[in-house]
This record gives C-alpha cells, structure tokens and sequence, in this order.
C-alpha cells in the first residue's frame, strides 16, 4: 500500500481511495459506495494491515447512534460487492482488517478529470432530446482523444443533468471530477445556438464560458463544427488550470502529469524557448514515472528544437527520432506522440514519413488545433502553400488564443504564394524576434520594396548572435523542393544588398 499522509490518498489491490476528493477509484473507472460503506472503508484505510474491532467500527462510522451488528455487517457486504471477497477479511471475534499487499503507484495521478453533464434542451421540443445528448457525448469523445485529460464515460457524468451549483460538491464526492462541463442547445430549423461552461468544482467557479451559433449550413456539419471548437477550447483551458496548479508548488513535490505541463509551458512561444528548462521538467516526470509515453514524446520534441526550428545536428535529431519512437511504443494511441515524430522526421528531410505520421495524429485526435496547424506547415513545407492556407486557417478558427507560431507558419505560406505585406503583419506580432524571425520579417520587407526596414532586421541579427541569414534561407528551412528555398533566399539577398 502507498498513501500521500498529506493528500489522504490511499493505494491499495488496483483501488485508489482520496479522503481529500471523497472518490474510489478502480484501475480505470470511479467506484461508489454509500456514505456508510464509504466511511468504513476509509477507517480500514487509514488502519491498513490492522485488525480493527467492531464495536470501534460502529463508533466511528455511527457516532452517538445506536445500531445493530447488522447495520456493520451490511456495509462490509457492500464493500466485498465493489472491491472483491479477499480484500477486507474477517477475523473471528474481533474485527475486521483491509487486507492489501503492498504495491507501487505511478505518479501521474494529477492528471484532472473531467465530467461533462447532460446538455439543456432549451427548444423544448422532445424530438431533440437524442440530438442534445449526440451533442454532449460527442464532446465526451473529443476531449477523451488528447490523452492529458481523464473524462468521465456517459453513464457517470449524464447522471448528474438537473443538477445546480448548490449540488457541484456532490458530483465531486460522487465522481471524483475536477472540472464540470454544462451547457444548453437550442434548435431553431436548421440553426443550432449552443453555450458552454467549464467549471472549477474545488472553487464553484467558472473559468470559461462560450456561445456557439450556427450558419445555416446543414446540422451535421454544424454540430460537427461547434464541437470541434469547444473541445479544442475545454482542453486548452482545463491544460492551462491545471498548470496555475501546478506553478504554485515546488518542482520536487509536482506528479509527472504536472511536471509535463510546466514543461510544456516553456514551449509554447518559439520566440521565447526555454528549451533546457522544458528538458529539464520532460526528464523529471520520465524519473518519477518511466512508463510515461507522453513525456518521453515531449523530451524528443524539446531535444529537435536544438538550433532554433530545423538546425538541429544530425546527431541530435536522431536522438530526438529515438525518444520519440520510444514514446509511441508505450503510448501507441497517443496523437501527440505521431505529431512529434511527423516534426522531428520534417526536420531530418523526410518529407513522406512526416506527411505520414500528422495523418495517424489527426486520424486519432481530428480535434487538436496543434496538429491541425502543424498539417499547415508541413504542407507549406512540400510546396503546397494554398492547401496550407486553409488548415492554418481552420487550426487559428479552433484557438483563437493560439501560440505565436501559428503565426508564423501561416507567414510563410503567404510569403511562398506572394503575398509579403500580410506575410509581414503576421511575423510582426512577435514579442521578441529571434534571428530566424528577423530573417523571414526581412526578406518581406525586401520583397515590398521597404528596404529600410528590410535592413534595419538584418543590422538587429548582426547584432546578436552569430546568424547566417542566407544560410538560414537555403538550408535552415526544411523545404522539400529547392526552388521553394531559393524564394526565401532571394528576399534575404535583396535584403542583405
């Protein structure tokens, strides 16, 4: 058995008991007892290994109230129904004893858990009912498929519809959820109006709500096309709660799932990497738990990022290739892990593998904005900038709030196709332009004519680190054809004079 004496989180025969949470939990599903049976168990818990009298039982879960053997008798009966015959035994009389062996947990049970409750149907027409609930389940499936959020199956969460926020405890207590999900739709003909909140169970707060209204399209397609943005948005805001948790504690006390998280904050602006320290946070979750697929692919994307976007040594993209191999061998499901190799694979020059693995990425997860707006560059990258256009697109539909480099990509596009001034306007909103930025910013201005500016980017490189701006044209930039690279090449030339 472990325990957390501070988090009274007891592990014991594949069960999970968290007196903090009020949960049980199996290997891969919430288990429920009655508050009786619950408060038993919790005693056994925190007495593991200990023959525990009966009449000490009965006072502790019955204080100041009289009740037979049999009430005792009862909720021990419901236990052995939920957790099996073997684990609380009897001893004749005396008691009875939580008799588990002793048993490892991997940490990464930070990882939040999120419910999503039975949608409002707010036409009020019972012909919908099917179609609301399609609707929420639909959003249980999406979030299920980024692997960093645990989401509660249909028959747990659904049972909670017509709750308010007097009752949100309660669906904690019962199901161990650390976010709720609720929202209303209203059918109008073809058109679907639909609002959504995320909720913070711990603090009955809400940290985000949105209103979705259709187009008057077809209701497929508009139900198809809210749902992939409000999963892409819940889990990018439930990703970024889980992360303000997790800044407020020391490194040495985080679980794997938040030591990913703080890592990957660290590369989300590419302007503004901290690759070591993302490193760093990658190879403490994949110490504390050596079985984590997700860190392992994360560390391999930290270690290709080595000499800013496509410079990495061969040498270390290859080490960053096997990372990331390993990554996919223990979590083969894992989309993020088949994002990360189609870039690392982009970077080595293998243009047909990468295209590959981003089709299995948004095959297993066609809601990630990342990998949506990653299809973007890699296609920009093989030369086919105008298809580019329309993923980066759809990728900055689905996260408003996205990362810098969304930017960035859809620059380059514009740049391959002509059109420098918007190319221009899209690299411009970097906070702190590295080199390579400075470079593509460059050739843009060069290309509209503005060469003051074009040269006023080039003297700021010259100012820093050393940085060949050509160089960084012609094979800097993983283009799969030639004349794509000597396009970007020739802006830098026009620039440099």
């Amino acid at each position: 058995m472990t325990t957390a004496t501070a988090d009274q989180v007891f592990r014991f025969g594949g069960f999970t008991l968290d007196l903090a949470m009020g949960t049980l939990r199996g290997v891969n599903e919430p288990l429920f007892l009655r508050p009786k049976a619950y408060a038993l168990l919790s005693h056994l818990a925190r007495n593991m290994g200990r023959v525990v009298p009966k009449s000490e039982l009965m006072d502790v879960v019955w204080p100041g109230v009289y009740v037979t053997e049999d009430s005792l008798t009862q909720s021990v009966r419901e236990i052995r129904k939920v957790l099996g015959d073997d684990m609380v035994r009897t001893v004749s009389k005396r008691g009875y004893m939580l008799a588990a062996e002793a048993e490892a947990a991997p940490e990464i049970s930070a990882q939040p858990i999120v419910a999503v409750i039975r949608f409002r149907n707010d036409s009020g027409d019972p012909s919908d009912e099917a179609m609301v609930d399609g609707f929420a389940e639909d959003i249980i499936n999406g979030v299920a498929r980024f692997g960093t959020v645990t989401v509660l199956a249909r028959n747990s969460s659904f049972s909670f519809a017509s709750f308010g926020r007097a009752e949100w405890p309660q669906i904690r207590a019962r199901i161990g959820a650390d976010y709720l999900v609720e929202g209303s739709l209203r059918r109008q003909g073809e058109n679907v109006v639909v609002a959504v909140s995320l909720v913070d169970i711990a603090s009955a707060s809400q940290l985000w709500g949105d209103r979705y209204q259709s187009q008057g399209a077809g209701l497929f397609a508009i139900e198809r096309e809210i749902v992939e943005q409000i999963v892409s948005r819940l889990v990018t805001r439930v990703t970024n709660a889980g992360l303000e948790h997790a800044a407020r504690k020391p490194v040495t006390s985080l679980a794997a799932y938040e030591l990913l998280l703080r890592g990957f904050a660290l590369l989300r602006d590419p302007a503004q990497t901290d690759q070591r320290g993302a490193e760093a946070l990658f190879e403490a979750a994949i110490a504390k738990d050596p079985n984590y697929g997700l860190a392992y692919s994360y560390l391999a994307l930290a270690r290709s990022l080595d000499g800013e976007f496509g410079r990495a040594s061969d040498a270390v993209l290859e080490n960053a290739r096997d990372l990331a191999d390993k990554g996919l061998a223990l979590s083969p499901d894992q989309p993020t892990g088949h994002r990360v190799q189609s870039l690392i694979r982009l970077y080595m020059r293998d243009h047909e593998a990468a295209e590959h693995h981003m089709r299995i990425a948004l095959q297993l997860n066609p809601y990630d904005a990342d990998s949506i707006e990653q299809m973007g560059m890699l296609l920009t990258m093989r030369g086919r900038p105008l298809d580019a256009l329309t993923w980066l697109a759809r990728g900055i539909r689905i996260d408003p709030l996205h990362p810098h480099w969304y930017q960035f990509d859809r620059a380059l596009a514009l740049y391959m196709i002509g059109e420098y001034r918007q190319a221009a306007e899209a690299l411009e909103l970097a906070t702190r332009p590295a080199p390579w930025i400075r470079t593509r910013l460059a050739a843009c201005y060069a290309q509209m004519g503005d060469m003051e500016k074009a040269r006023r980017q080039i003297a700021l490189i010259e100012e820093g680190e050393p940085f060949s701006p050509l160089d960084y044209a012609l094979r800097g930039v993983p283009f799969e054809n030639p004349a794509d690279a000597e396009h970007l090449a020739e802006g830098v030339r026009l620039a440099l004079g």
